[in-house]
């Protein structure tokens, strides 16, 4: 715990901000996940104000990517696939970008299946990227 605490405050003052702020964001995600059926979080994902369509900053999509990853590490609750592209669209929004959620499935044995999530901005695959070939893409959810 020391240690992790002696790496947060030799982060720079901006990326400390960034980082407590997906780790809020998680924080949202979870709860929204729990007390809302999927229809109506898909309608609250995807009817936000329209961001303006900017060329997305690969150092902002980096820094974006870490500190989700980096707080979903790190904080005491579940906060897998799901939450994360959550967390970074609404960190992601802040900036301007537009971005979209992805979920798909893969099969898992002879019987069961198994969910992922993921986001992109533009071309940019920003969390979840790992392994996407395994996934058929189900729904998507734009803003």
């Amino acid at each position: 715990m020391r240690d992790k605490l002696r790496r947060f405050t030799q982060l720079s003052g901006a990326d400390r901000w960034l980082l407590l702020r997906a780790a809020a964001w998680l924080a949202v995600a979870r709860i929204m996940l729990v007390a809302m059926p999927f229809r109506r979080l898909a309608e609250k994902l995807s009817s936000s104000q329209k961001s303006a369509s900017l060329e997305a900053d690969p150092a902002v999509l980096s820094s974006v990517s870490w500190a989700v990853a980096a707080a979903a590490n790190n904080v005491p609750w579940r906060s897998d696939c799901f939450p994360q592209t959550i967390a970074a669209r609404k960190l992601l929004r802040k900036h301007g970008y537009e971005s979209t959620i992805h979920i798909g499935v893969e099969r898992v044995g002879e019987n069961d299946l198994a969910g992922h999530a993921w986001l992109t901005c533009g071309e940019v695959v920003v969390t979840g990227g790992s392994d996407l070939d395994r996934y058929t893409e189900l729904h998507t959810l734009t803003a």
